[in-house]
């Protein structure tokens, strides 16, 4: 059996908490069933096309920008909020911050795709969402790949392709930059489209040495040899840092990052093999990691809507988000948003208090006063 409060630590960390109902319901299994149960991703329902928004390049005024915001977020929201497969958004929230865009300088509609592309790639293989974010126009925009022609070789997108998504910071070379991004001209899009598009005649066919290995260097080769080639062991650990701290705490060991980046290279580099990981460790139970975690915005948003029964349409939440220190698809900066102590300040607080009063001030229309149904940990 699983203890009511290891189940209800369980749902918080896969998701946005558990009603006292689907908290009870993996009492009875063992941890690993519940793992499993929290995994199983059958019922999730489909991606969907999203709320109905401008299209890319389409001339806005400020009034049409901040409605199509509003619609995107209030979508997201309310998804994350209904879903009976929480981790998927979970997940969902976790590539948007690893691989981010930014509405600073990408159309809308763009980065609502890619949010649907990290939806349906959560939990697949990491290989295969990184080869499709690098050539989604959302990520050609932000990063600049779309610019990077042979003779001019734009550096950005190849830097942070081994930095922030993959490597980490000091496993590669400024040589490895400067080939990586020769090896991805031509990967641009068409600007009447708004959609990926490889140019050869962008392209350097020349020879590369990239980490040693000298070809005819492509883009989509750099990924491979960086997720499924020699630098395999390298990234699987960085991922498993970076998952670890994102469901678990701040503060893993060397060992635990060893055994999880190992079940996630034998579960063919799956994102779900490397969850599975980190919620079978013993130490994901204990005291130190049930405790030591502060949920980021988009959680206590999440949680708080969910648990009263109210839409982010009606509540419009997004609004105070920023104040708690995050500001969906508008992260700081390529390096996406930290994680724990990160979401710690007195605006976080002052928004949080606002967000709990209006939830609150409606308390008595919704009944939420009313019965232990709702009842959450």
């Amino acid at each position: 059996m699983t203890s009511y409060e290891d189940a209800a630590h369980l749902l918080r960390r896969v998701g946005f908490g558990g009603t006292s109902g689907e908290i009870e319901a993996l009492v009875p299994l063992s941890w690993e069933a519940a793992v499993d149960r929290v995994l199983d991703t059958s019922r999730a329902p489909s991606p969907g096309s999203g709320p109905s928004l401008p299209a890319p390049g389409a001339p806005m005024t400020g009034e049409q920008w901040h409605q199509a915001y509003m619609a995107m977020t209030s979508w997201w929201l309310d998804r994350a909020r209904t879903t009976p497969v929480p981790v998927v958004e979970k997940l969902t929230l976790f590539w948007h911050g690893h691989m981010p865009s930014s509405l600073d300088v990408v159309p809308h509609a763009l980065l609502l795709d890619q949010n649907q592309l990290y939806r349906s790639k959560a939990l697949g293989k990491v290989d295969e969402l990184v080869q499709a974010a690098s050539v989604h126009p959302a990520m050609l925009i932000y990063l600049d790949n779309r610019a990077n022609a042979a003779g001019w070789p734009n550096e950005n997108f190849a830097r942070e392709l081994m930095e922030l998504f993959t490597l980490g910071v000091g496993k590669y070379s400024e040589d490895d930059v400067r080939e990586s991004a020769r090896a991805w001209t031509g990967h641009t899009m068409d600007t009447s489209t708004w959609s990926y598009r490889f140019r050869s005649d962008w392209h350097d066919h020349g020879n590369k040495t990239f980490m040693g290995v000298t070809r005819p260097w492509d883009g989509p080769q750099i990924i491979q040899h960086l997720l499924r080639g020699p630098k395999q062991r390298t990234a699987a650990g960085f991922l498993a840092r970076k998952m670890w701290r994102f469901l678990a705490g701040p503060k893993p060991t060397t060992t635990i990052i060893d055994d999880v980046a190992s079940r996630f290279i034998a579960g063919d580099m799956q994102t779900e093999a490397l969850v599975r990981a980190i919620l079978l460790r013993p130490e994901f139970r204990s005291p130190e990691v049930r405790t030591g975690l502060v949920r980021s915005p988009f959680e206590v948003v999440v949680a708080a809507l969910r648990h009263t029964g109210r839409s982010a349409t009606e509540v419009r939440p997004q609004w105070l988000m920023p104040g708690m220190g995050q500001e969906l698809f508008r992260p700081p900066n390529v390096d996406g948003w930290g994680t724990n102590a990160y979401w710690i300040s007195t605006s976080a607080m002052w928004a949080k208090s606002i967000l709990a009063d209006q939830l609150g001030a409606g308390a008595g229309e919704h009944r939420l006063l009313e019965g232990s149904e709702r009842r959450s940990v």
